[in-house]
């Protein structure tokens, strides 16, 4: 029988969000993006047209009056998206976000010229900028934008499309979250959120872990047409822009925005899917570790002992701040802030939007973290997660708002990085070989998660959007054989996914609201992996080295950035690196598994 679920004190862990503004209904609201709307339309009328014959001086005020409208224009959205994300099923929530988005597309269509001729700025014209110390404050920003040309539109045609978008992608994705959000899942009598059905999959109980994941199949497809529906109209709608901007892959816009190549995206995957045996080689000792035949998707994440370790919202708190601490003064005071000053919500409550995510706001705003914890041992490694991209974000926000965010390439290092730091203190104070091998199994899958199926998916989203390009309207059945197909290749023999597992494509959020994304987790994991086995080997010394990589924001180029902590991600032989230490901790898993497996 499923447990009813614990207090965790993490249920009065809520955002404090009256720092941005103190209701849906607040007429800040409307005078903010009044004001915006006005500024917008003077900024064009100031501009427009001129942008390419700026003197750098003139150029630097231009880029500071966009910066100041920028930071000022993103409140109310990001305000009424992380309202939206407290409650989806909240009417007066989810009409803000449209109204937010509706405006921003209204003032946006006035903001189309600036995109545009940054990028038709000359190679002249970008030396004299750069020449003057004020304006090549810039530099970064303009060769990003420079390097879009060939794919941009004309103005009126970019316009159209701006004044589109509040009922394009952005519609149908809220449509997509609402949808998960409002999923219940029946075990033994009891209705679960998502995410808690999911959480049972961890469970020492084969036959609880094994009921649960029925119990999720038969809740996706409850309504997995019209989600299998708004991902075709997504998956055209990609395919169009494509077309119109003259980008040779369904992946090449998302590559060219990470600020990386078609070719180096395209050697990560391949050195990744050239290491599944690592993955197969671990469920192999799995297996044996379980005492089972055959494993199926809902052993992936199971206990390889029946020693289960829960823990409070003070407990997590304490385990991760304490990891940031011992690292870094100065990062564990940054990370300390967030459960100080109320930007965390972490209980899980009905309607409220799954997973985890860490918001980003503007260098003068902090950032904010959303979670759903269930008092289990990884929501602390969840925490440590997000707080990681939230150290970030804190310690990015000395850069203007155009260089704050970093690539996603680079997105995931700090998160890693955290992760890395809590479970090793973990394992530094746990001394029963049991649990260490428990806890060591349980950091193997996460990363397997981030590197090896997160390229799965990145082969599942390639094979959908070439299929949907070649034949049209994919049905659900087509999607879901693509998506076993895909998936099923990381395991090979090792672990079988079931007929059943062909529905679960249809909850992931990131094949929607980004498509391409996904691949950056495996880049990011593979490349926090390294910088942390570089800080192993280094000490303290390395420390204030990798916090002012972090500060740097989105103001480098990744492959010049992380050559600046002694490593080069052109190297093809790179990844190979960060596979290998994948390759390590199951070698250290095979040989901790061998005295317990050969035990009468």
């Amino acid at each position: 029988m499923v447990q009813a679920l614990k207090t965790t004190g993490a249920e009065k862990v809520r955002w404090n969000l009256t720092d941005l503004f103190t209701s849906p209904d607040d007429p800040k609201i409307e005078a903010t993006l009044k004001d915006a709307l006005e500024r917008a339309k003077a900024f064009e009328a100031k501009y427009r047209g001129k942008v390419t014959s700026l003197e750098p001086k003139e150029f630097a005020t231009m880029m500071r009056e966009l910066a100041d409208y920028e930071e000022e224009s993103a409140r109310p959205e990001v305000y009424a998206y992380m309202l939206h994300s407290q409650d989806t099923q909240d009417h007066p929530a989810g009409r803000l976000l449209a109204r937010v988005r509706e405006a921003g597309a209204e003032r946006g269509s006035h903001m189309v010229f600036i995109s545009l001729e940054l990028a038709q700025i000359s190679d002249e014209q970008a030396a004299m900028v750069y020449a003057d110390p004020d304006s090549a404050t810039y530099r970064h920003t303009v060769e990003e934008a420079r390097k879009f040309r060939p794919h941009q539109m004309s103005e009126p045609e970019e316009r159209v499309l701006t004044d589109f978008s509040p009922v394009g992608t952005g519609a149908w994705v809220r449509l997509f979250e609402e949808l998960c959000a409002r999923i219940q899942v029946e075990v033994d009598g009891q209705e679960l959120a998502l995410d808690q059905a999911l959480n049972l999959l961890r469970e020492p109980d084969r036959d609880v872990r094994r009921k649960a994941s029925g119990a999720v199949t038969e809740a996706l497809r409850g309504d997995v047409r019209t989600r299998g529906y708004i991902f075709n109209v997504i998956l055209q709608e990609k395919a169009i822009d494509d077309r119109l901007r003259h980008f040779p892959s369904w992946v090449s816009s998302r590559n060219l925005a990470n600020e990386t190549s078609d070719e180096a995206v395209q050697a990560l995957v391949d050195a990744v899917t050239g290491r599944y045996d690592v993955c197969v080689r671990y469920y192999r000792v799995k297996r044996k570790l379980l005492g089972v035949g055959d494993l199926h998707e809902w052993d992936r994440y199971a206990p390889v002992s029946d020693v289960t370790r829960d823990l409070t919202w003070d407990e997590a708190k304490e385990l991760v701040l304490g990891s940031y601490s011992r690292f870094s003064k100065r990062a564990g005071s940054l990370v300390e802030e967030f459960f100080k000053r109320d930007w965390i919500d972490a209980p899980v409550v009905p309607g409220k939007a799954g997973g985890a995510y860490c918001m980003p706001v503007t260098p003068h705003h902090h950032p904010y973290v959303l979670m759903n914890f269930t008092g289990k041992l990884r929501d602390a490694l969840t925490l440590a997660h997000e707080l990681g991209h939230g150290l970030h974000d804190r310690l990015a926000s000395k850069q203007h708002i155009f260089d704050y965010h970093p690539p996603l390439t680079l997105a995931e290092t700090a998160s890693v990085f955290g992760e890395a730091l809590t479970f090793d203190r973990i394992m530094s104070e746990e001394k029963d070989p049991k649990i260490r091998l428990a806890m060591l199994c349980n950091q193997v899958e996460d990363a397997f998660s981030t590197v090896f199926r997160q390229v799965a998916f990145n082969r599942y989203e390639d094979a959908s959007h070439t299929l949907r390009r070649k034949e049209g309207e994919l049905s659900v059945e087509q999607l879901g054989d693509l998506f076993q197909e895909k998936l099923q290749a990381m395991f090979g023999d090792a672990l079988t996914l079931t007929d059943d597992h062909k529905v679960w494509w249809s909850y992931v959020g990131h094949f929607l609201h980004t498509p391409g994304y996904v691949y950056a987790y495996a880049f990011g994991n593979l490349l926090a992996l390294s910088v942390y086995h570089r800080y192993l080997e280094q000490g303290p010394g390395f420390v204030e080295q990798y916090l002012e990589f972090l500060a740097a924001g989105g103001s480098t180029r990744p492959d010049e950035l992380v050559k600046r902590i002694g490593m080069d991600i052109t190297d093809p032989g790179f990844w190979d690196a960060g596979l290998k230490i994948l390759d390590g901790m199951v070698t250290e898993v095979e040989g901790l598994a061998g005295s317990f497996v050969e035990r009468p």
